[in-house]
């Protein structure tokens, strides 16, 4: 005779089968967000289109609307996600070496690394979207300020000496630098020896201020 099943068995099966069910929803999520911003990066924004995604991923565009009811939702969660892949790859690198020049020149190479990266076409289209949309330069702006909340931690760990003040005052000058050389990277080889002779001055010029400061 088949056992009768008890209330305890019905209980415990629940949470597995919620935890299934999120874990397949973010797993969608994720895919989601992984084809739109190949889109991005290889046609540009005017070419995100949620009917588009949802058939290049071949679910229906009210399950995609689902995860992400508008564009820019989907956008937000986008750069959300490329700013803290940015600012996890710095604190692994810094978190590398226990030198107060190694951990300076881990931050500048993470830095570096991001920007030649494909996805640094996300943070161009990010600019050119914030120049005439108030919503998209608000949320350049919270992305820039999380990035240097994390780097100005990561400053401490280098000159603990120094007041909140001037380390946030140094991270946004690093900020500035990388912002900077993602220019001279767009129509520059960010791999020849110019370019690499810079950034190498960059980290010299930049350690030199923080043991002065």
């Amino acid at each position: 005779m088949a056992k009768k099943k008890t209330a305890k068995t019905q209980v415990e099966k629940a949470p597995k089968e919620k935890e299934k069910k999120e874990t397949k929803g973010q797993m969608r999520r994720q895919q989601i967000l992984d084809v739109a911003k190949q889109v991005l990066i290889d046609e540009g924004v005017s070419s995100l289109v949620l009917r588009d995604v949802a058939d290049k991923i071949g679910i229906t565009h009210g399950n995609l609307q689902y995860y992400f009811p508008t564009k820019d939702d989907l956008l937000v969660a986008i750069f959300d996600q490329e700013v803290e892949k940015y600012t996890d790859s710095m604190q692994v690198a810094v978190a590398a070496t226990s030198t107060k020049r190694g951990r300076l020149d881990a931050i500048i190479d993470s830095g570096v690394a991001e920007l030649k990266a494909p996805e640094t076409a996300l943070w161009r289209i990010m600019m050119s979207l914030a120049s005439h949309n108030s919503e998209m330069a608000a949320l350049l702006k919270k992305e820039n300020d999380l990035y240097e909340v994390v780097l100005t931690e990561q400053l401490k760990l280098i000159s603990p000496h120094l007041s909140d003040q001037r380390h946030r005052h140094m991270a946004r000058i690093i900020h500035a630098i990388l912002d900077g050389l993602g220019i001279q990277y767009s129509y520059d080889d960010a791999d020849s020896a110019e370019m690499k002779a810079l950034t190498a001055e960059i980290k010299e010029a930049l350690f030199t201020v923080l043991e002065a400061s």
